[in-house]
C-alpha cells in the first residue's frame, strides 16, 4: 500500500510555497450532474483548462477537503494550464490484488463524473485531463469547491474509500512539468503492479519497468513473491 507514498511527498513538496485556499468537504453542497458527458460548444465556453488529472493512493490518514491553488473558476476567462490531483485514502490491506482492484475502481470514477457545465475530456494512459466550462455554469456560481465536493461524494460511494483530498491547480507559477512527471511515475507504478499481479513473465534486465521495481520500495519483493507463487 505504500507504493505511492513517495509520490505524494513529491507532489506535496511541489505545492509548498504556493498560496492556497482550503475548503472542508460537505455532502450538503449540491451541484447537478448529468448521466452523460455534456458537449459545451466554443461559443458557450467561459474558460478552458488543459493539463493532467490523476489519483495518488495511500492508506495513511487523509482529511476530506478541497484545496485550490490559483484562480477559481469565475476568475478564468481563457485557456489555462491545470492540474487535478486527488489523494485517496483506501482501507489498509496486505492483499496486493485487492489493492490493485481498488485502485482501478477509484480510477473509473473520473470516467463517470459529469457535472453540469463542466465538460471533462480524459486520456487515461497519459493522465491528460482537459476541461471546458460553460458560461451559464459560471453565472450560476460554479466553483472548484462545488466540483470538489461532487467528486469526493463520487469517490466515497465506495466503502473502501476512507478519505479524499482534491487539489485543483491553476496557478501559473506552479511547476506543471514536474507535476506531469509525478503523473507519469504514478502510471508506471500502476502498470508495474498490473504486470506483476497478472504473472506476466519478463526478463528483469530487459524490462522497461525495471526502474520502477528498483526505485519503489516493496515492488521488487512483490515481483519475486509472485514469481515463486506461479512457479
Amino acid at each position: 500500500m505504500d507504493f505511492f507514498d513517495s509520490l505524494i511527498a513529491d507532489f506535496t513538496d511541489l505545492c509548498s510555497g504556493l498560496e492556497r485556499k482550503s475548503f472542508p468537504y460537505s455532502d450538503k453542497t449540491d451541484w447537478p450532474e448529468k448521466d452523460y458527458s455534456e458537449v459545451i460548444l466554443q461559443r458557450d465556453t467561459a474558460g478552458e483548462l488543459d493539463g493532467v488529472g490523476f489519483n495518488l493512493i495511500t492508506h495513511k490518514s487523509v482529511d476530506d477537503e478541497i484545496v485550490l491553488i490559483g484562480d477559481d473558476i469565475k476568475e478564468i476567462s481563457s485557456k489555462r494550464r491545470f492540474a487535478r490531483v486527488t489523494v485517496v485514502q483506501l482501507e489498509n490491506t496486505d492483499d496486493e490484488q485487492k489493492l490493485y482492484n481498488l485502485i482501478r475502481k477509484v480510477e473509473y470514477v473520473k470516467y463517470h463524473f459529469f457535472p453540469e457545465g463542466y465538460m471533462i475530456r480524459t486520456a487515461s494512459r497519459a493522465h491528460k485531463e482537459a476541461v471546458r466550462i460553460s458560461k451559464s455554469a459560471v453565472k450560476r456560481g460554479l466553483s472548484f469547491e462545488k466540483i470538489g465536493n461532487a467528486l469526493i461524494s463520487r469517490y466515497k460511494e465506495n466503502p473502501a474509500v476512507k478519505g479524499v483530498r482534491v487539489y485543483f491547480i491553476t496557478e501559473p507559477q506552479a511547476d506543471f512539468s514536474k507535476i506531469e512527471a509525478v503523473a507519469q511515475k504514478n502510471n508506471g507504478i500502476t502498470e508495474t503492479l498490473n504486470h506483476i499481479l497478472n504473472s506476466v513473465k519478463f526478463d528483469c534486465d530487459s524490462c522497461n519497468l525495471k526502474p520502477i521495481c528498483d526505485e519503489v520500495e516493496g515492488m521488487k519483493e512483490l515481483h519475486f513473491k509472485n514469481m515463486q507463487m506461479g512457479s
